[in-house]
């Protein structure tokens, strides 16, 4: 069937897009019992207590709505960052910071440079709004190619995005790459580097890309995440923060007024005022990836370097088929889908049972194919 004529020639080129299986639409069907999901990257465990609180005092006013620039959110995120919160603004997860940004930097004609694999939003976005989104292959190790991201740059170019440490590897950025990033991306480009897995990183030493980004005289962007360290996923509350009044502006312009729910901001805040548990469930996180890291190597695969709360690896043969077995058992990692890289799969960090049911069902597949 022919798409229907409403539908811009950016969008018809777009696939549409399929779904994906949740704990929530699961429990819906109630057709598999205790399923192992580890191909969201989710936190495998429940939000803080005082998470559970606020939300449930909050509850009773949700008649009204929230703020559309939440201030006492913004500013107990300036405070961790130094970055004024007037240049903070949040979104519906930072997934819907990234697609707002070629909305208000692109169209057709102009170009966006971004790596490959990495998040889709940059590539969807782009597209949606009739640029080009030019690919820049990953290195080996599963890092972006910052020499090659700064050689795809061209006078039609107005974005580029990067990603560290990089969904689907983990593998981050060296602080000297960033810094090479940072002084060779143009300073009428703007850069958008997207950090959602930051937190994981910076418990193992790693400083992120904001001192760097902060030395910059063109444009810039930091997008992060509550998702993951901090266990409220689904409530979706993501923040960028800006280099300028004037990108944070440009933001503001082109989101939807009350893009937020009441809910999720009170999430939020008690999230970040509960740091000690978020580093709590950051610290299981990383010493059960450094196990189940081992174990796949044992096991005889490939494993990339991350500084997430994921690890991917090389399956061999096309991982769609073994994806497709184990979903049966009730068990979703997720492949990496990627040219050039069918034959890799990302395994979320989930509780150890979790992790173990995953990769026995992993060796078996692989002994029955």
């Amino acid at each position: 069937m022919n798409s229907p004529r409403f539908l811009s020639p950016a969008v018809r080129s777009l696939n549409a897009f399929g779904g994906v299986q949740t704990a929530t639409s699961l429990a819906r069907e109630g057709v598999l019992h205790n399923p192992v999901l580890l191909h969201l990257n989710e936190c495998p465990y429940p939000p803080s207590p005082r998470v559970i609180e606020a939300v449930s005092h909050a509850v009773a006013a949700v008649n009204r709505y929230g703020d559309p620039r939440p201030g006492a959110l913004a500013a107990m995120i300036a405070a961790r960052t130094g970055v004024a919160a007037a240049n903070i603004v949040i979104g519906n997860g930072s997934d819907e910071i990234l697609g707002l940004v070629p909305q208000m930097a692109l169209g057709p004609g102009d170009s966006a440079v971004m790596p490959t694999p990495s998040f889709p939003r940059y590539r969807l976005g782009t597209c949606a709004m009739g640029a080009e989104a030019r690919l820049v292959r990953n290195l080996d190790d599963g890092r972006n190619d910052v020499a090659g991201l700064l050689g795809a740059i061209d006078a039609s170019t107005k974005v580029v995005f990067a990603c560290t440490p990089n969904n689907p590897s983990g593998a981050p950025l060296p602080q000297e790459e960033i810094r090479a990033l940072v002084q060779g991306v143009p300073e009428d480009v703007l850069l958008v580097v997207d950090e959602a897995y930051y937190e994981f990183d910076a418990a193992q030493g790693g400083i992120g890309a904001l001192p760097e980004l902060q030395r910059r005289r063109g444009p810039w962007l930091a997008t992060r995440t509550l998702s993951k360290a901090y266990a409220i996923a689904g409530m979706r509350i993501g923040y960028a923060l800006a280099g300028s009044p004037e990108v944070a502006n440009g933001l503001v312009r082109v989101k939807l007024n009350f893009n937020l729910s009441c809910l999720a901001v009170v999430a939020a805040e008690a999230a970040l005022a509960d740091e000690a548990y978020a580093q709590d469930c950051i610290s299981r996180a990383l010493a059960e990836r450094e196990r189940v890291s081992g174990l796949i190597k044992n096991m005889g695969y490939r494993t990339l370097p991350s500084r997430a709360n994921f690890v991917s690896f090389d399956y061999g043969p096309r991982a769609a088929s073994v994806i497709s077995h184990l979903v049966e058992q009730g068990i979703f990692l997720r492949e990496w889908r990627d040219p050039g890289y069918e034959t890799f799969i990302r395994m979320t960090i989930g509780l150890p049972q979790e992790n173990d049911r995953a990769l026995a069902a992993v060796v078996k597949a692989a002994m029955e194919h």
